[in-house]
């Protein structure tokens, strides 16, 4: 239909359309500039506490983060996760505490807030600053950034320089701490069993490749033999001098030491280190520091620790909000609420021996410390049943999922994931029988897809899912048959015909051995649990938590908004 030459004409309405188009555009630019200005501006400052209110004379916990950037990597925490970590936190009503405060707790007897947190960040990133910087004005905590002294008189962007960190001193948020004079490597064997020598961490491209090392400061130089290849004299004034330097680096650049020393590597000195090495070492180390968190694996730090051997926890990129909460409880036996995500899914679900978080599209359980973590679905009594979804977690711990689980845990059929092993496992009256030789678990046909050609709803929804699989189960009668992407792996497999009825139920499960870690986080994304149809019965959906389409379409219009925001942060 052609249109009226007085609509096309009417400069007046079009106008109107330009002048609304400029206020919505402008309200957009303003939204995106004040983030960015609350980002780089301090608009407050650090908000002390009334220590007449401070009771607790038992102890306090440590936490020492690496560095932080927006998306996170194997290395770094991503911003959103350790926000997550420090909201639970301050809900957990932790409250942050200086340096100064652990001194008059072990050389004065004061005491301390009743759930007292002593916050570190190691590395000296400038990044960390970036995007830790808001969170701790956000909750009102103060963290200790740790920095090498080399990096301050070598100019290297990568790492805070002497201004950045004079300024975030003054700011009340942050003190500063020392991870030692350099970041270098000693007695290097990689892994084709070639013998390296020293080298700084820029010629160490990644500790994959690496079979075993040492810091510069933990031992003697040895050749390939692992012979020394320096005497006792010369060892000591190798150290010696290598603190040397770096309380001139600190004098000359800061005009201050440090107060706070957490040497590479934690657990060495006082126990696998060399006698004569640990000597020279915490000669220096007194001389040089006010307070050394030696140790590393045991957040709690009670009344009889010595303040050169304090303990801390290094959390790892892998760890959930609950993983870090779940530590924390095995280590102080303090009351812990857990992270739960979404209520209306947590309902449909009873937990066993852990903690479970219904986030967006993914169900994660963390177990308890060297426990056999749980979580049933307790409308799931249907004999035949299907289970499609993805399934993922580290490779130290279990994960896995039980058909027809009886209340008291003496009947089922399991089927488990365990170093990239397929298990499958029935259990009846209390017996154990194993119905699968473990096997290969087949590797992913599923495509593989880079950071360019997500898009801006994958990137907002999706979070790393380690060794993820996808995967599909039926249980009909008495027979199973199980794909594993996309691949049948398990056809008609015969189980017992004793066990008849019960509920399902997810799996999470630490692996005794040579893992340090004995919490465990699995995985369970784009879940789908149904009742199998037979006779005039019809399937019927029992739980789902895959993403639906007007989801979608939010994610897809938050994800832009964000990208929008992460674009001018990055340019400007």
């Amino acid at each position: 239909m052609k249109r009226n030459s007085n609509e096309i004409l009417d400069y007046e309405k079009k106008n109107r359309r330009k002048v609304r188009r400029s206020i919505f555009q402008l309200c957009i630019l303003l939204v995106i500039v004040f983030l960015v200005f609350q980002t780089f501006v301090e608009m407050n400052r650090y908000d002390t506490s009334d220590t007449k209110e401070w009771k607790n004379k038992r102890g306090f916990i440590a936490l020492s983060y690496p560095g932080v950037s927006r998306d996170g990597s194997d290395s770094l925490f991503a911003k959103k996760q350790l926000q997550q970590q420090l909201e639970a936190l301050m809900e957990q009503e932790y409250e942050t505490i200086s340096q100064q405060d652990i001194l008059n707790f072990y050389n004065n007897k004061k005491p301390l807030p009743e759930k007292a947190l002593f916050l570190a960040f190691e590395d000296g990133r400038t990044d960390t600053s970036v995007f830790v910087n808001p969170l701790l004005k956000k909750y009102n905590y103060k963290a200790t950034l740790l920095s090498f002294a080399n990096k301050l008189d070598e100019n290297d962007k990568r790492f805070l320089q002497p201004s950045h960190l004079k300024q975030m001193q003054k700011s009340g948020f942050w003190e500063l701490g020392s991870n030692g004079n350099r970041l270098t490597y000693i007695n290097i064997f990689n892994k084709e069993g070639t013998f390296l020598n020293i080298r700084d961490d820029e010629e160490i491209l990644s500790k994959d490749e690496i079979n075993s090392y040492n810091h510069f400061s933990m031992d003697f130089i040895r050749d390939q033999n692992l012979i020394p290849s320096e005497n006792r004299v010369e060892m000591e004034k190798r150290i010696t001098n290598d603190y040397e330097e770096m309380r001139n680096v600190y004098q000359k650049q800061l005009g201050t030491m440090p107060g706070v020393y957490m040497i590479m590597h934690a657990n060495g000195l006082y126990n696998t280190a060399n006698k004569l090495v640990t000597e020279v070492n915490d000669k220096e180390i007194r001389k040089t520091f006010d307070m050394h968190f030696n140790q590393e694996g045991d957040a709690y730090n009670t009344r009889d620790k010595e303040l050169y051997n304090l303990s801390r926890v290094q959390p790892k990129t892998s760890w959930s909000t609950n993983h870090l909460l779940m530590k924390i409880l095995s280590d102080t036996n303090q009351k812990v609420d857990f992270v739960k995500g979404n209520e209306k899914q947590a309902k449909q679900w009873k937990t066993i021996e852990s903690a479970a978080e219904f986030h967006d599209n993914t169900i994660t359980l963390t177990s308890k410390a060297k426990k056999h973590g749980k979580l049933v679905l307790t409308e799931s009594t249907n004999k035949d049943i299907q289970f499609t979804g993805k399934v993922g977690g580290t490779a130290e711990g279990q994960q896995s999922i039980y058909l027809r689980r009886s209340d008291n845990g003496n009947s089922y059929v399991k089927i488990a994931f365990e170093n990239d092993q397929l298990v499958i496992e029935e259990k009846v009256a209390g017996q154990l029988k194993e119905l699968l030789e473990t096997k290969p678990i087949p590797k992913a046909t599923m495509e593989q897809i880079t950071d360019q050609d997500k898009t801006a709803s994958e990137k907002a929804q999706r979070q790393k899912i380690f060794n993820e699989k996808k995967f599909k189960i039926e249980l009909q009668d008495n027979k199973l048959n199980i794909w594993l992407n996309d691949r049948k792996v398990v056809n008609k497999l015969v189980v017992n015909r004793e066990i008849q009825a019960g509920k399902l139920a997810l799996g999470s499960t630490w692996i005794p051995g040579e893992f340090n870690d004995p919490i465990h986080d699995a995985q369970f994304s784009d879940v789908t649990i149904a009742s199998l149809a037979h006779s005039d019965v019809a399937q019927t959906i029992l739980f789902t938590n895959e993403i639906q389409k007007p989801q979608q379409l939010m994610y897809t219009f938050v994800g832009s908004i964000k990208s929008a925001m992460n674009w001018v942060v990055d340019n400007f």
